[in-house]
């Protein structure tokens, strides 16, 4: 029998073990996005009622944490090699519930908001000056979010500095933003050009290469709190 290390350097078990992380990961997160899918299935011929995207938003708040649990999942599957995937994803989930629920919430309420207000001001001459704005606001929401819950999944903060630090990365670290955002672009085209893959199988592979991404910061940042 191969020792334990010889076994976790063998390409092939690793090759395995990531493919059972990210299938089980995605089938935790795919539970908890099934209460909004089937409400909205059940609804979407009523989307102009306010009650109908109220029960909508209140169905989608678990998503938040569940997208954080996986992004735990995953950034210990990048530090250790091997991660105990129900164990680490429902005790982050448990743990970073109200924290992820929270920001989701929020961002889910900003998003809404910028986009109505885009295709409001469409119809109106002033688009022109104002809606570049609406846009960058929009993008920068996205941007934020790509650090956000990863932060939250690795480090123990405030909400305060959990904002700031997401903020501050996106605008100093250039290199690593430049990088989420093409696996981001990445994930919209596989999904435009292979509509019939869900996003939900998604998941795990693109919470494991965020968290690969920002790995190299996460050490960083952890060096500048043992310094502090």
């Amino acid at each position: 029998m191969l020792p334990a290390t010889d076994l976790q350097d063998n390409i092939f078990y690793r090759l395995i073990l990531y493919g059972y992380s990210f299938m089980l990961c995605n089938v935790y997160f795919f539970l908890f996005c099934i209460p909004v899918s089937l409400l909205f299935l059940l609804f979407h011929n009523d989307v102009s009622n306010i009650l109908t995207w109220v029960i909508l938003f209140v169905a989608s708040i678990p998503i938040g944490p569940a997208l954080t649990a996986s992004f735990s999942v995953m950034g210990k599957l990048v530090r250790e090699k091997q991660v105990e995937v129900t164990k680490t994803f429902f005790q982050s989930w448990k743990l970073n519930f109200t924290q992820s629920a929270l920001f989701f919430s929020t961002q889910c309420i900003l998003i809404t908001i910028l986009i109505i207000d885009i295709v409001f001001l469409k119809q109106h001459p002033v688009s022109d000056y104002i809606s570049p704005l609406l846009y960058l606001l929009l993008i920068l929401n996205i941007l934020v979010a790509l650090y956000l819950y990863p932060l939250i999944s690795h480090f123990s903060i405030t909400n305060k500095s959990a904002l700031k630090l997401s903020i501050w990365c996106s605008f100093t670290k250039l290199k690593t933003t430049i990088l989420l955002l093409a696996l981001l672009g990445l994930t919209f085209l596989i999904l435009y050009y292979i509509p019939k893959l869900p996003l939900y199988f998604l998941t795990g592979p693109f919470c494991f290469a965020v968290m690969f991404i920002v790995n190299n910061l996460f050490q960083e940042i952890e060096t500048m709190f043992l310094k502090s």
